[in-house]
This record gives structure tokens, sequence and C-alpha cells, in this order.
């Protein structure tokens, strides 16, 4: 008698303690979700204003402030680019990587997203495929010339490079349980721009 009462109470719990894991996940997907859908109302807004060339006086972008949108159309990839790659812009959306190019400029620009969440199409990209960069200033189009994974240490594929190049940045292998077991590296694609309007 006293062993089916714990046994009760001990499934009672594992269904409530269930079900409260389930309510923060939830909960989680749904502020990312309100997240993404302001920023890019915001980016709509700001993009349809007509903006004179960027000064050199204009202040640097902050941590936390909209960058763009990000698009890989043929895998249905839409994500917001906030600036800074911590964990918390990574909960939000993309994030772009400090100390590599800005959108508006020339260099490697460096965009990182978590492997289960935004990124997770990346794991069927392929030579060609288009993506696109939606910036107050305008839309820049990349096609991936290269995918490659290299060791989380490697850095170089972030390095400034001549003409306009776009990396995207993910952990890698794209399932939780065999990155633990087998440690973790990074997916990159490098773009190379086709036209900036």
């Amino acid at each position: 008698m006293r062993k089916r009462r714990w046994l009760i109470w001990f499934g009672s719990a594992l269904i409530v303690g269930g079900a409260a894991v389930l309510g923060l996940h939830w909960w989680r997907l749904h502020e990312a979700a309100q997240v993404q859908q302001r920023a890019k109302e915001w980016l709509d807004r700001t993009a349809a204003i007509h903006r004179p060339a960027p000064r050199p006086d204009v202040p640097p972008v902050r941590r936390g402030d909209v960058v763009g949108e990000l698009a890989i159309p043929r895998l249905q990839v839409s994500v917001m680019v906030f600036e800074g790659d911590d964990a918390r812009i990574l909960k939000q959306g993309a994030g772009h990587i400090p100390g590599t190019a800005l959108p508006a400029g020339s260099g490697n620009i460096g965009i990182a997203a978590h492997r289960d969440t935004y990124f997770r199409p990346l794991r069927a990209i392929r030579a060609n495929d288009v993506i696109t960069l939606k910036m107050p200033a305008g839309t820049s189009w990349y096609a991936v010339s290269e995918h490659k994974i290299v060791q989380p240490s490697d850095v170089g594929v972030l390095a400034q490079a001549p003409g306009r190049d776009l990396t995207l940045v993910t952990c890698y292998p794209f399932f939780m349980w065999a990155a633990r077991r087998n440690g973790s590296s990074c997916t990159h694609e490098r773009s190379v721009d086709l036209f900036v309007l």
C-alpha cells in the first residue's frame, strides 16, 4: 500500500515537472518569436525611409541593436540579426559577431546562431544557395561558395577579407547528443557578394 502511494506521488510529480518544462520551453519560443516580429517591423519601417550615405560620425552599433534580416529562401530561413553573439542575443535570433565587418561596409561579415533553432536548416545548405541580408541601408545578395566544418578554435574563417564575404557560424553536428559525445566544431558558409542595392 505504501509503495503504491509512493508510485502515484512520483508519477504525478513527473507529469507536473514535464508540463512545467514544456511550458517554460514554449514561453521561451514565444518570447523569441515576439522579439523577431518587433525587430522585423522596425527594419521594414526603417528600410522604407530613404537614407543618405552613412557619415563617419555616425555612432557605432550597440549590443542588441537590430542589424538586419538574414534569409535563405531555399531553406525557408528568415531570421533577424542583432548586434552581439552572447547567449541572450542568440536566444532572440542570429547575432552579428563583434569584430567582423558590419553589413554596410566591406570585409567579412560574421553571423552566428544556434544549430538547434534558427540555423538548424543549415545542415542542408549547398553551393550556390542564395542568401539575402536586408539592412536599413539596402539589401545584399550572396551565393554560397564554400561550406566547411572547422574546429571552434579556427577563427581564421572570420578574418577580414577583401571585398564582401558573409560567414555563417553554427555548431556541428546538428544533434545535441552527438555533440556532447564527440565534441563540437563549427560550420561556416562563406559567400561572395552578387549584388548590392
